[in-house]
């Protein structure tokens, strides 16, 4: 995570200047997680539980056909059917740990991430979600949200009409790219043609949702390739797009050959270009990396998330969002297997894979609400919840954002302007705790 050094008036500057920062999607972000004490952490989880409120379920499934070379997230590079039940197998014994204190507590959504969680038949995960259900003590008809993570090389007609067969009401489709050389530069087996026909598919297989996905500031993209992307992706006509910003991290495919970051300005145009198109094509802007016209909003789970909602995660690399805590079951992109191996080794000693992650307080949650919501932050449900106005609590940080252009804040609520959506991942970190920011100056990349 690029920070600034915290202050309004660095991040105004910073606005002006055209300067990027990667993707917030969580806060704290990962590089703030160190190794907790095992009874503060499962302390930290059980009154979290102890709150009521509903689940929402992540399952991590980190196995891949590849490891694209700009991914930095949990995968392992696997198609060992045997592997793959094993882990289904451990992954319903690890939410038998969570069992006894999330008794009674409904499940709002369900989501398979990965990874490449469509390298799983649809046996394998209607097996999966089936002891889930059983575990945990819910029907995934009356999920709101039951959603797979694919690779377009992995999905056929048959397959996603299995898919589903077995509950599946929501797909989430990696194109990343329409151009063959970006996919080839990635790693991608499929051409261009393929994986746009796979979309397809599944855009007529019957889903409530299909979420096609597209990055900017791959290797090798030009401005023009990058229209071209936009444009058939908005062809395909999913219901919700995301444009996502490329992150570069050490330890990828991208780092070992030395690939360098895409100028800011020229990011912030590709930008432009997708939010104007997208918008002119019927999507409503939802957040800075994901446009709609689906009736019950992009990304369900996600949107509980940044409403402080309770997300469960469970599997290898998984990460769960909780009231007292975040945690995370592992996680390497240097040493993949080894996290596996000792994923399956502490479900079965101790119950579940909780290694590291961040114990959260009164601060850091008001933090947290305020940052992830800032897109449209409501004022009295922040009181209501959380028992203080952001607004009042960061007065001179809003003043600052709102004379820059960036924010509106009124009685109701607190709004990022178009600049501010243009600029979001700067203008959050005029909100980051110096603990946070501490942290994520200390990360060691070698080391997770």
């Amino acid at each position: 995570m690029r920070t600034l050094d915290g202050s309004a008036l660095e991040v105004a500057a910073a606005l002006r200047d055209d300067v990027a920062a990667d993707y917030v999607y969580m806060y704290p972000p990962r590089q703030a997680y160190r190794p907790v004490a095992a009874e503060q952490l499962d302390a930290a989880v059980v009154q979290s539980l102890a709150r009521g409120d509903a689940l929402n379920l992540y399952v991590h499934v980190p196995f891949c056909r590849q490891i694209c070379a700009f991914c930095n997230l949990y995968a392992v590079a696997s198609r060992d059917e045997a592997l793959f039940d094993r882990y289904v197998d451990a992954v319903i014994a690890e939410a038998r740990w969570y069992a006894p204190h999330a008794a009674g507590l409904p499940v709002d959504t369900l989501y398979l991430g990965g990874g490449t969680p469509s390298q799983l038949s649809a046996a394998q995960l209607d097996r999966l979600m089936s002891g889930l259900e059983r575990v945990l003590d819910f029907d995934r008809g009356v999920v709101t949200e039951v959603a797979l993570e694919a690779a377009p090389d992995t999905v056929t007609a048959r397959t996603l009409a299995d898919y589903r067969a077995v509950g599946i009401n929501r797909v989430n489709l990696g194109l990343q790219s329409a151009a063959d050389a970006e996919l080839r530069s990635i790693g991608r087996r499929q051409d261009a043609e393929a994986a746009t026909a796979a979309v397809a598919t599944a855009v007529a297989s019957g889903f409530d949702n299909v979420c096609v996905d597209l990055i900017y500031g791959l290797e090798g993209q030009t401005f023009e390739s990058w229209r071209m992307s936009v444009e058939a992706a908005i062809t395909l006509g999913p219901p919700t797009i995301c444009a996502y910003a490329l992150t570069l991290r050490p330890r990828t495919g991208y780092a070992a050959r030395g690939y360098a970051a895409v100028p800011a300005t020229e990011q912030y145009a590709k930008y432009d270009y997708a939010h104007a198109a997208l918008t002119a094509a019927g999507y409503a802007q939802e957040t800075h990396v994901r446009w709609s016209r689906a009736a019950m909003g992009g990304y369900v789970q996600k949107a509980k998330h940044w409403a402080l909602g309770t997300v469960l995660g469970l599997g290898a690399g998984a990460r769960g969002y909780l009231w007292e805590c975040d945690y995370r079951c592992g996680y390497s992109a240097r040493a993949r297997m080894p996290v596996l191996r000792d994923w399956f080794d502490r479900v079965d000693r101790v119950g579940h894979g909780r290694l590291d992650g961040y114990l959260m307080d009164h601060d850091e949650r008001l933090r947290k609400a305020t940052i992830l919501g800032l897109g449209h932050l409501d004022r009295g449900w922040a009181r209501a919840v959380l028992g203080e106005d952001p607004a009042e609590r960061f007065a001179a940080e809003l003043a600052a954002l709102e004379h820059a252009g960036a924010m509106t804040v009124d009685e109701r609520s607190v709004r990022l302007t178009a600049l501010g959506h243009r600029h979001r991942d700067v203008v959050v970190q005029a909100f980051c705790s110096e603990a946070v920011r501490e942290a994520v100056r200390g990360h060691d990349y070698n080391h997770g």
